[in-house]
This record gives C-alpha cells, structure tokens and sequence, in this order.
C-alpha cells in the first residue's frame, strides 16, 4: 500500500477531528496540539481549508468548524449513497418505537465511521457521535464481514476460531450481538483520544494498540439462548447493496441490564426486518441464510 501524501492525511486529521465534534470549535493552535501538528503547518493547512469553505473560522472567537463546503459534499454523498439516507429514516423511526438510540454505521477502509444516529443517549450506551472513527478490527465489525471476505478480518483477531462461529451465527440470524464489556468506558475514552489522530502521528500507534485491545474483550455472542440472561451492548444488522454487499448497519444501543434470551431475539429480528426494508427501498440484493 503505497504511503499516504502527509498533507492529504493530515487534511483529512482535521476534517474527521472537527466532524468528531461538530458542536464545538478550536483555535489554531488547539487543533494543532489535539493532532500531533506543528503550529505553522496546522495554520498553512486551515488557511487552505478556510479558503476552500471546508472550514470555517469565527471572527470573534477565532476558532475552527467544519465550513459550508462540507454540507455540499455530504449532499452529493448522500446522493450517492441513498442507503444512508434511507437508514437515517429507518433510524428516526425504531429510536421512536423502542426508545433505544439507533445508529447508522459503514466499513470504510481499516475503519467503521459512524454516519448518523437517533433517539435520546442512554447511560448504558455506548459513547459514540457521528463522525467518529472506530478501528475495523476483530471482533468489532463482525456484521460487515459475515456475508463477505472474512480471512483478513479474523487475522487480525488474538484467537479467530471462536469468532468463525460467531460470524456462521451472525449469518444465519441475521443480526450480531455484543454484550457489555468492563472496558466499555475506557474503550470510549481510547476512540475519543484517536479521533482525528493522523496517519503518521507516532501516538496512533499506541492508541490503535488501545483500542484493539479493549475492543477484544466486547463479546460476541455465536449462539442465543432463549433462557439465558444477557447484558446487551448492541445488536446490528446489514443493509445490502445491489451486489449483495454490506451497504449500512442499523445499531441499537442503550439497553436495560438482564434482558432474557426471547428479549435479545426480539429486538434482533425487528432490527433485522426493518434494515431488509431499506435493503428493498434501496434495491439491494439480500444474500441466502440472512434469517434465523
């Protein structure tokens, strides 16, 4: 894979750091410490930025937002990608129904990027935001990989077996479950620290190693027991493209402690049918085995 152009990463550092955080802003000197960039280079790089209408700098406060350049490109993205806007709606409509907070998330290169999200945060959710970057390694992601490519997902994971049967259970059901982990609030901190960090900052390393770490330990669950309790982190599940490929994933977060099998299995097939709504809205192809 040939070496990234410093200045395209470091570009687009400061575009996912400020989408990480669209309600806040930063002065220059801010960014630069936040990302690992020297001062003068940050200022050359925002000025271009600024120039461009990618950035936004207020006149008052000084300080750096993401700038109108970036509504025109999410636009023509979406235009694009009509299953993410069609997933946005999907979401609005089952945060209102369960009372849960829903997410819209894509694989997008070594990472999964959250594109949207619905309904009130929950104590018990996971402390994610749109815009923010999540490391696409084992076990994080199984739903993207589970009716594709899965060898270069499971090389990467401490013992792939037992994930291989996770993703046969992902498959079959239709959906993936992730309980609640120990780490689930130092893993939120460790995504926040990387986010926006650029490629050839010499912390990503260490933060990456963090994060994968921490996100070894969320379990995934392979088989439901409908007598079993479980603590839930999430359930996800596919919305297909044309070519049967993974499109989008709707994600439900914030559930209750100590929900039963026949709970789990519940939220997991309504999940599940109404991201196959989107899949039909979108004229996607739904790949065999999708149901339980």
């Amino acid at each position: 894979m040939p070496r990234p152009a410093l200045a395209a990463s470091r570009a687009v550092a400061v575009l996912n750091f400020l989408a990480a955080r669209p309600s806040e802003g930063f002065t220059l000197s801010e960014v630069a410490a936040r990302l690992g960039i020297n001062v003068a280079s940050a200022h050359a790089l925002l000025g271009v930025l600024t120039e461009a209408g990618y950035t936004t700098r207020h006149p008052r406060l000084r300080t750096f937002t993401l700038g109108p350049s970036v509504v025109a490109l999410g636009s023509a993205a979406l235009d694009c990608h009509r299953a993410v806007d069609l997933a946005r709606d999907a979401a609005r409509r089952l945060a209102g129904e369960t009372g849960l907070e829903v997410a819209v998330t894509a694989a997008a290169g070594a990472s999964i990027v959250f594109l949207a999200r619905a309904g009130e945060p929950s104590a018990r959710g996971a402390p994610v935001h749109v815009g923010q970057h999540v490391p696409f390694v084992a076990p994080i992601g199984s739903v993207f990989v589970a009716w594709g490519e899965r060898e270069q997902w499971l090389a990467g994971a401490e013992d792939p077996e037992p994930l291989r049967a996770v993703l046969d259970g992902v498959r079959r059901r239709g959906y993936s479950v992730a309980l609640e982990a120990e780490a689930r609030q130092r893993l939120g901190q460790a995504l926040d620290d990387l986010a926006g960090l650029p490629a050839d900052d010499g912390r990503r390393a260490a933060v990456e190693q963090l994060v994968a770490g921490l996100g070894r330990r969320a379990y995934q669950v392979a088989e439901l027991d409908p007598g079993a309790v479980y603590d839930v982190s999430m359930i996800a599940a596919p919305v297909f493209g044309p070519g049967g490929e993974v499109a989008v994933a709707l994600t439900l977060l914030g559930f209750p402690a100590g929900l039963a099998g026949t709970e789990v299995a519940s939220h997991g097939q309504r999940l599940r049918d109404a991201a196959l709504v989107v899949t039909k809205r979108h004229r996607g192809r739904v790949p065999p085995a999708t149901g339980a």
